[in-house]
């Protein structure tokens, strides 16, 4: 339910920035030119250092043109008509949580409407209960050619149907959200240029890797125009919460691993999570973001958790440390960027 949310949350900025005025003052635009020089840092009042810096490595990172900054967005009356890819756990959770906070969205000044949602099978029961005026669909076609939908919401996973989803979607103008990390690790620079191609669509994916600090919004607004070289942090938190209860209850790897799956932390097949493959697509697309360049996901060297033993957290406070499983990213020393 944690990644539904996310996604509603990343729904919601979309529909405040297609309705921010597209007008903008005089002031504004030059600032807006001045930035494609320059980056303008934040610095603690009464301070005196320079507050420019050249910004060929910003320049890079902006060019990805996927955030939505309701800043510079363009105002868009129309209603957000919303098809959705994958009727599952996930699915479900999107379409129940943008059911309950329709006032939010009302707030914002948005009208949003789940209009269809499509699925392998639309004779399978849901777990979430449909309104009347959303239809279930098992075409693909029946969403990406509806001119009514402007927006599509993929939650099926996998990189495969996701992958011609999102590029279709993209290449018809339609507005895309997607927590499909995978998807972004491998395919990113092919989005890129679809994006380029289509100004006018906006892609949100926030969710994909960490939502909740956020660290998509970051790099690619707040840390433009500093020099990153390095990334580390635990992006996982079913395998955090896996060995913090290793480690504070000496339990072993199953017991716990069955624990989470039964608490709904883990899935049915955790394989994902516990093997580090989640942590590799993570890491690898936060490294695009961060340092201009492209990370192969299959080329970021990937070690799970699941020969971790209850005893290896003996060792590791004897010698006064812990076992984390950690997304790190760092550029070589003789990098140019």
């Amino acid at each position: 339910m944690k990644l539904a949310t996310l996604i509603f949350l990343a729904l919601a900025g979309l529909a405040r920035s297609l309705l921010v005025s597209q007008a903008k003052p005089k002031a504004a635009t030059n600032f807006a030119s001045l930035r494609a020089v320059y980056s303008i840092r934040r610095l603690p009042v009464g301070t005196s250092d320079s507050i420019v810096l050249p910004q060929a490595r910003a320049l890079a990172a902006a060019s990805l043109k996927m955030s939505t900054d309701a800043s510079s967005s363009p105002l868009s009356p129309e209603p957000l008509i919303v098809g959705m890819f994958g009727g599952g756990t996930v699915g479900g959770g999107v379409y129940e949580i943008c059911q309950k906070k329709k006032q939010l969205f009302e707030s914002l000044g948005a009208n949003i409407k789940i209009k269809k949602i499509c699925v392998k099978d639309a004779t399978k029961s849901r777990d979430f209960k449909l309104d009347s005026n959303t239809e279930i669909v098992t075409d693909f076609n029946a969403i990406l050619d509806d001119p009514e939908i402007n927006c599509v919401i993929e939650v099926m996973g996998g990189t495969t149907a996701a992958k011609d989803v999102v590029y279709a979607a993209i290449g018809k103008g339609k507005h895309v959200v997607t927590a499909n990390k995978a998807l972004l690790a491998q395919h990113l620079p092919e989005i890129q240029e679809l994006l380029a191609q289509n100004p006018g669509v906006k892609f949100g994916f926030e969710a994909a890797v960490c939502g909740g600090i956020p660290i998509i919004h970051t790099l690619q607004n707040d840390f433009l125009g500093d020099n990153i070289r390095k990334l580390l942090g635990i992006m996982n938190g079913t395998t955090n919460y896996m060995l913090t209860k290793m480690e504070s209850e000496g339990a072993d790897y199953a017991a716990v691993l069955a624990e989470a799956q039964a608490l709904g932390y883990a899935e049915a097949d955790p394989t994902a999570d516990v093997e580090g493959h989640d942590v590799q697509a993570k890491i690898a697309l936060a490294a695009k973001l961060a340092f201009g360049v492209n990370v192969p996901v299959d080329q970021v060297p990937c070690t799970g958790i699941s020969q971790i033993a209850a005893n290896d957290f003996k060792y590791a406070r004897a010698m006064g440390r812990t076992i984390k499983l950690a997304g790190v990213a760092q550029l070589s020393p003789t990098s140019g960027a």
